[in-house]
């Protein structure tokens, strides 16, 4: 997307650098040129360099075997600032994070439908507020990553989202932004976003190729490949429930969970008050279970098939003891052959912390200009 000022970018070796430093939490210079295949002279200049321009710093030194302690590398949590936004059908989150990814602050507004004048009333006073928390950020935030649930059109940044975004479809909101606020900022639609949150802060720490299912008002993804997201030749990768219409399955959404909660009872006008309230052993979510397992199972034996992951991350806004519910019901074609079936993705919970749309979306610049 598009930037206003001129960064400093990584180069690629910085930017393995970097990743290094940002899996670990903290590593020695040693540790760096072993998994970076670099000579210990490389390594020692390229710390040497980012340290200098206030991207790593030094902590305390830690025994090395026989030889001179060594101090740990770590990410410099405050080179930089970004401000990451959901905003989904019911509501919109606002996070600040850290050059080093940690979460300084989270508001989330509930709002439906979601208007441009409500929008940006919201984002004023929310960013107003953790900058005022947090005055250091204000002079070194890098910028504002978006995430919105919808799919592109094929025609640059506009998004088309279900109904309750209709004053926000098909228009270039990165632009309506960065005018209204004067920050760079980066959109992209809640799937691709929280898989790139997920990447950086969850899963992909341990798995380097997976597939994220984002539950929500709707259901969708994103493919992270090599550590890269992968975003297709519109930036639609990872629509998961596209396949499904035709088979006559339901989609695994959680506005499909709400209207099966009020069914049976319940008044919950909204996606964001169900998940305050919800009981992850009601028989609502049995039935719940029970309805969109088979579609699961379709999705994944797809992934398993086409995309041969390590890992599939159930994740969006799905809470962790609705996804613990979920897995042990999804069966995936995987018939043997000569005794042997093809090697099976684990299923996962999502485990990047915050809102996973507003975190990811805050590591979209950090992303594009600094790590791998």
């Amino acid at each position: 997307m598009r930037d206003q000022r001129e960064p400093v970018v990584a180069s690629p070796n910085e930017r393995q650098i970097l990743d290094l430093v940002r899996c670990h939490g903290g590593i020695t210079r040693a540790e760096l040129g072993r998994l970076t295949g670099l000579t210990a002279q490389s390594v020692v200049r390229l710390v040497d360099e980012l340290s200098g321009r206030g991207l790593l710093t030094f902590d305390a030194a830690v025994a090395n075997g026989r030889g001179k302690p060594s101090p740990l590398v770590r990410l410099a949590h405050d080179y930089a600032y970004c401000i990451g936004m959901s905003i989904a059908t019911d509501a919109v989150t606002v996070v600040l994070v850290d050059f080093a990814g940690n979460m300084l602050a989270e508001r989330v507004e509930p709002m439906s439908p979601v208007t441009r004048l409500a929008l940006f009333a919201f984002l004023h006073k929310l960013i107003d507020q953790v900058l005022t928390a947090f005055p250091g950020a204000r002079e070194r935030l890098f910028g504002i990553g978006v995430g919105m649930t919808g799919f592109f059109v094929g025609k640059g940044t506009p998004l088309n989202p279900p109904a309750p975004l209709d004053d926000l479809a098909l228009v270039e909101l990165d632009t309506l932004l960065e005018q209204e606020f004067g920050y760079p900022v980066w959109i992209d639609n809640d799937g691709n976003v929280a898989a790139i949150g997920e990447s950086l802060l969850g899963a992909g720490r341990e798995y380097r190729d997976f597939a994220y299912l984002y539950f929500s008002h709707g259901f969708g993804g994103g493919v992270v490949a090599n550590g890269e997201l992968l975003r297709g030749m519109h930036g639609n990768a990872g629509e998961f429930a596209g396949m499904l219409p035709r088979l006559g399955l339901p989609r695994p959404t959680l506005e499909l969970l709400r209207e099966m909660v009020n069914e049976d009872g319940g008044v919950f006008p909204t996606i964001h008050a169900l998940l305050a309230q919800l009981d992850p052993a009601s028989p609502s979510v049995d039935r719940w279970v029970d309805a969109v397992a088979p579609s699961l199972s379709v999705v994944a034996s797809a992934i398993v098939a086409i995309l041969d992951p390590a890992a599939i991350v159930f994740g969006g806004r799905l809470p962790a003891a609705l996804a613990a519910r979920l897995m042990p019901r999804i069966d995936i074609d995987n018939l043997p052959r000569r005794g042997y079936a093809r090697p099976q993705a684990r299923l996962v919970a999502a485990s990047a912390p915050g809102d996973a749309a507003a975190m990811g979306a805050a590591a979209l610049p950090l992303k594009q200009y600094f790590f791998r």
